[in-house]
Parts: structure tokens; sequence; C-alpha cells
């Protein structure tokens, strides 16, 4: 796996602990998080702040959660990685199981800008731009 790949994807193995910190690791302080409009935390949170703001109350709403990272493919200065989600409603107890993607832009060892797909195709075309 690329060095950025797996800067990457270690947010994910932090997250599915539920360590918040530790999947801010290799973001930028300054870093932009997108969220499309199909998803339903849509919208731009920019800052490590906000983005821990948003990656908290993605933990809160979910029970049993888990991200498996299917891939993770580098191209230039971004990575994307295709993801499997599975869990729990908090609120609702139904049980969810979904794909999506993110497109990450590193600059250097870091993340400033992760960009959430619903539609991992889109996410694939936008990465070959």
């Amino acid at each position: 796996m690329a060095a950025g790949a797996q800067i990457v994807t270690g947010a994910y193995e932090a997250l599915n602990r539920g360590d918040v910190e530790g999947a801010l690791e290799p973001l930028a302080d300054d870093a932009e998080w997108m969220e499309h409009s199909d998803l339903p935390e849509a919208g731009c949170y920019r800052g490590i702040d906000s983005i821990r703001t948003l990656l908290e109350g993605f933990l809160e709403s979910w029970d049993d959660l888990h991200q498996e990272v299917e891939t993770a493919r580098s191209s230039r200065d971004r990575v994307l990685v295709q993801l499997r989600f599975r869990g729990t409603g908090r609120g609702s107890g139904v049980e969810v199981e979904t794909r999506y993607a993110h497109l990450w832009t590193l600059r250097g060892e870091k993340g400033v800008r992760v960009d959430a797909y619903y539609d991992p195709a889109a996410a694939e075309e936008a990465l070959d731009e």
C-alpha cells in the first residue's frame, strides 16, 4: 500500500475503535471535509474542530459501527478510499449496510481535504479528473 493510503486508512481503524482524535491525526489543522448533498450531514466542515464535531456526531448516531476499507488507491496527491459501512442506528435500531467513498487530498503527509461521496463511482471519476 502506498504511503498516502497507509496514512489515510489508519483514520478509519481509529474511528472503528471510537478514537476520534486518532481519526483526526492524518488531517491538517485547516483541513476541509465535504459531505456531498446526497449524504445526511451534507455541508462543508472547515478546520479540525468542526471535523471533530462531525465525527463525534457520526459516532453518537450508531451502535456497532464498522467501516471496512475495501480499497485504497493513490493518484498524485490524492487517495481514494472505497468503504463498506455496517452499523445499527442508535435511535431507530435499524441495521444499515452500505458502500460509499472518501477522496482525500494530501499536502505532504496530512489530509487537507476530504470529499465524501455516497456514490463510489462518482468518487472514482473525481480521482481521475
